[in-house]
């Protein structure tokens, strides 16, 4: 079932709403209290001050996302769908994908998926661009007293609510640097993609 309408909210951000069975719901939420889960370390994160740099996120390992190839369906026609409007061309690989919990407290800094180098090596200011034609999906599920949680792209001056069956599209590259506000309550899950777009940056 594709999401319908896709509404272009500004600026090349794309978001949606699908709907997901409960039971999926509740299974994806049961995972990463029934399953050994790691920490993530998001490098990109406040680059250049290490100890803003960790993000303690949730994240099921690969075997474990396996179980929930549906939510990733629905993400991948999402997509697909998004890149067919733009004229863009997928090129068939995915460089990664996350599922990932946000606690209370829990947020991301300001950063750009993959475009900071090194900060230790290079300085806190310095981007790669060789990143520019990936582009990121996102689906998430939130418990029902989430509050806080929003994605944000300061730069396009829009801001996301991450209830669940709301799905996300955008250029993952400098142009569109984005956070994620702290949850304030309930637990929020994000399902993420980055796509490789062949022929054409992102943009």
């Amino acid at each position: 079932m594709l999401p319908n309408p896709i509404h272009m909210v500004s600026g090349g951000i794309e978001v949606s709403k699908t709907s997901i069975p409960s039971k999926l719901v509740l299974s994806c939420l049961l995972a990463f209290e029934a399953e050994e889960t790691e920490y993530s370390f998001d490098v990109n994160t406040h680059a250049g001050n290490p100890e803003k740099r960790t993000r303690y996120t949730k994240e099921l390992g690969r075997k474990q996302q396996e179980e929930f190839g549906e939510l990733y369906q629905l993400l991948d026609e999402f997509v697909l769908q998004s890149l067919y409007k733009r004229g863009e061309g997928y090129a068939g690989s995915i460089s990664r994908q996350q599922l990932m919990m946000y606690d209370v407290g829990v947020g991301a800094g300001l950063h750009v998926d993959d475009q900071f180098k090194p900060p230790e090596k290079y300085g806190s200011t310095k981007y790669v661009m060789h990143l520019l034609n990936q582009f990121a999906g996102l689906l998430y599920i939130g418990t029902d007293d989430l509050e806080g949680g929003e994605l944000v792209f300061p730069d396009q001056g829009i801001t996301v609510r991450p209830l669940t069956g709301t799905l996300v599209a955008f250029p993952s590259n400098h142009l569109f640097p984005h956070m994620v506000n702290p949850v304030v309550t309930g637990k929020r899950i994000a399902i993420a993609r980055h796509y490789y777009v062949k022929d054409s940056p992102a943009v």
